[in-house]
């Protein structure tokens, strides 16, 4: 097995990834609050639970395994450090705090016979938004970013073009969530077809702008939580100012869209990634590596 996995680390990665978090939310999408195979529902609390073992036993665990047998303590080090990088120019806070979220609210404002009317005072809905960032911040970028940007993203690019490969990882990232589409509870719209499509315009429009986060401040997967966090929070920011959850899709799709399409022009297609190096300096004790294949 472990001849196998530094042989082929990516395909090990994605394997580990898809396993380890289908298996431990399958109590969830198997229940009566998914497919129905089980003969039970679950409380909201154990859901949340579920939830979480699922994001760390999925890419988080996997980031961390195949690093450990591939690179050793020196890797698992390197791979930490990365969760803590905060040494970046302003620019790329920018884009992570600001940019981001910006783009991925504002096709809500634009939207005809949106109304905006917060419950509650000025204060009161800052306060929210503020708790909830933290809490978004907690329940998914951390524990899915290590392994997506942190590992997956400088390997593919080791082997594929920028573009190619922020690609292939935002389709990956995408078919990794298909549990939680059989879910009643997960907080994402999903109640026509072409939200589905929405969804993968979505996540895939996210990998171009965040494979240029990362690249651009050299290897911060802090950033790129960051930067994943704007995401969710500003959809929960939407459904905040207008006092309804989100139940569409297309609007953060095309504003994210939008912003990858600035991002590919203003890198010329190499979202950041220098032609001569590697961005995140990945060491590895073998030669090959193979490629396999909220919300964001």
């Amino acid at each position: 097995m472990t001849d196998l996995i530094q042989r082929r680390p990516l395909t090990a990665f994605f394997f580990l990834a898809f396993l380890g978090s289908w298996v431990s939310w399958s109590p969830w999408w198997l229940s009566q609050s998914g497919i129905g195979l089980l003969p039970f529902q679950l409380p909201f609390a154990a859901i949340a639970g579920i939830n979480q073992v699922g994001l760390f036993a999925g890419p988080f665990a996997a980031a961390f395994l195949v690093t450990r047998v591939c690179e050793g303590r020196q890797g698992v080090r390197r791979l930490q450090l990365s969760m803590v990088k905060w040494r970046a120019r302003p620019a790329w806070y920018l884009l992570a705090l600001l940019v981001i979220p910006l783009a991925t609210a504002l096709g809500y404002f634009l939207v005809p016979g949106t109304s905006f009317a917060p419950e509650g005072g000025f204060i009161a809905v800052l306060g929210l938004l503020a708790i909830t960032y933290v809490t978004y911040l907690l329940g998914g970028p951390i524990q899915e970013e290590p392994g997506w940007r942190g590992f997956a993203l400088p390997r593919l690019q080791q082997r594929l073009h920028p573009m190619t490969a922020a690609l292939a990882l935002g389709v990956i990232h995408c078919l990794w969530h298909a549990p939680l589409f059989l879910t009643a509870e997960w907080d994402t719209a999903r109640q026509e077809p072409s939200q589905f499509l929405a969804y993968l315009v979505l996540v895939v429009s996210m990998s171009f702008v965040i494979s240029w986060l990362f690249n651009g401040s050299r290897g911060s997967v802090l950033l790129v939580i960051l930067g994943h966090n704007g995401i969710n929070w500003a959809l929960f920011a939407v459904g905040t100012f207008s006092g309804e959850a989100v139940a569409n899709n297309w609007p953060a799709a095309l504003g994210l869209a939008g912003l990858a399409a600035i991002t590919i022009a203003a890198t010329r297609g190499r979202l950041g990634h220098p032609r001569s190096e590697v961005t995140a300096e990945p060491v590895s004790t073998s030669p090959v590596h193979n490629l396999p294949g909220k919300n964001g």
